[in-house]
């Protein structure tokens, strides 16, 4: 399985192959090893994750495996051609990105350490982003008012 992580100790990207039975992936900079979890590979399904292999977490979500780079360079183009064009560029470029995007697969990706897990099947309870969830599990965030904000604040004037 194809994977995109990056190394917790010198914040490189980079791209590796998991396997079963592969018990680290090393990062290609500075050569520090992250620990693969054997017990998280589905047993029904090698190519249905659960868990996150590399950080254990459980919530992990779905997104089409786009280049984002690639998507915003065809939108420049279309933008850069419009007036030649009277708009028809963006017209063919929507419908060039929407072929793609029913002819690309789906990838899941870890909200905790955002590894993308190219080869991957999304399962049924891994759904589109999430941006609350990825704040709460990502830096801590919660719904709770912080003690002390409205202390000020008598009978309802400010």
């Amino acid at each position: 399985m194809r994977i995109r992580t990056q190394c917790r100790a010198c914040g490189l990207p980079f791209r590796t192959r998991l396997v079963r039975g592969r018990s680290e992936v090393s990062c290609p900079n500075c050569g520090d090893c992250i620990a693969v979890d054997q017990t998280a590979w589905s047993e029904a399904d090698e190519r249905h994750i659960g868990t996150c292999l590399l950080c254990g977490c459980r919530h992990l979500y779905r997104q089409r495996d786009f280049n984002r780079a690639l998507g915003c360079t065809l939108v420049a183009i279309g933008a850069v051609l419009v007036p030649w064009t009277y708009g028809l560029s963006l017209v063919l470029l929507a419908a060039i990105d929407l072929l793609l995007f029913y002819r690309l697969s789906e990838s899941v990706v870890c909200y905790r350490c955002d590894t993308v897990y190219r080869d991957a099947r999304p399962g049924p309870r891994q759904n589109e982003f999430d941006l609350l969830k990825h704040d709460v599990l990502k830096y801590g965030k919660s719904w709770a008012e912080p003690e002390g904000l409205n202390d000020d604040v008598e009978d309802g004037s400010r």
